[in-house]
């Protein structure tokens, strides 16, 4: 007698949930649309309120290192020029660090979803990562609006800000996969995230310019690959040049796909045990 011999699940991979995640492509633009009105609906300007958060930090941050501390980081420096300047990296870190607190919890905070057969646990920290990356081309449309009302307007080198908006987004998302399947085995790990984040950003040249950075500790701020992002920003869109070194280019594109391979390795090989911790 011959038995039929049952065909072995294939085992978790990096790939098999970015397919997952790309056959779930119209649940995730739902679940984003969804995230966004919920945000937002009820209040008095809506969606507005995306922009006017940053502005209000903004208006904080070059408040304290403009105007009381009188920060100047090369001669004749006008406060529009830093108001551009600050605007420009807190728009990319605002987004970076948004996504990934929420990817950080969109797993334990999901458990519900989580635990259905059939649903791709995959698409919530994609969801938390697009829902900032839509932030961000909102906030990244008035820097460019400012610059040309109080900067020296733009060049044809804004447009290329688009496929490092595309690598930002994956290296978030690659990290927001590592984090999420770290959260749920300790639930603090979004304490730890948020501590990072609010050290990572004064680790970052978002107040001030890498050439600001002291030279014996060079090698805390090179290998940060938002660094990297948001000197890449602030050379097409208020340098008007590309960015000066092609290894700036090479190792913010190398770091999104690192991120995103082990970020989808780490949440494969994890991911069946989801629906019994959370």
């Amino acid at each position: 007698m011959v038995t039929a011999k049952l065909a072995e699940p294939a085992p978790p991979s990096a790939w098999g949930e970015l397919a997952a995640l790309w056959q779930s492509r119209r649940l995730l633009w739902t679940l984003t649309a969804t995230d966004l009105r919920a945000r937002y609906i009820g209040s008095s300007i809506g969606f507005f309120w995306t922009v006017v958060n940053p502005l209000l930090e903004l208006a904080t941050y070059t408040f304290v290192f403009h105007v009381l501390l009188q920060v100047r980081f090369h001669a004749g420096q006008t406060t529009s020029q830093y108001v551009l300047f600050l605007f420009c990296g807190m728009t990319a870190w605002s987004s970076f660090a948004d996504g990934l607190v929420r990817a950080t919890t969109s797993i334990t905070q999901h458990a519900s979803l989580v635990r259905k057969v059939h649903f791709p646990s995959v698409v919530l920290p994609a969801q938390m990562v697009l829902v900032a990356i839509i932030n961000q081309l909102f906030r990244t449309a008035a820097l460019l609006l400012f610059c040309i009302l109080i900067g020296e307007g733009l060049t044809w080198h804004a447009v290329l800000i688009v496929p490092f908006l595309v690598a930002q987004a994956l290296f978030t998302f690659g990290l927001g996969l590592s984090c999420a399947v770290l959260c749920v085995y300790f639930r603090d790990m979004n304490h730890w995230v948020n501590a990072g984040l609010l050290i990572g950003m004064f680790m970052t040249p978002v107040v001030y310019p890498a050439s600001a950075w002291p030279r014996e500790y060079v090698l805390l701020l090179y290998p940060n690959p938002m660094a990297q992002y948001i000197g890449i920003y602030q050379s097409l869109v208020l340098g008007h040049h590309l960015p000066t070194a092609l290894t700036t280019v090479i190792y913010a594109l190398v770091a999104a796909a690192i991120a995103v391979a082990l970020g989808a390795s780490v949440f494969a090989h994890n991911r069946r045990r989801f629906a019994d911790m959370v």
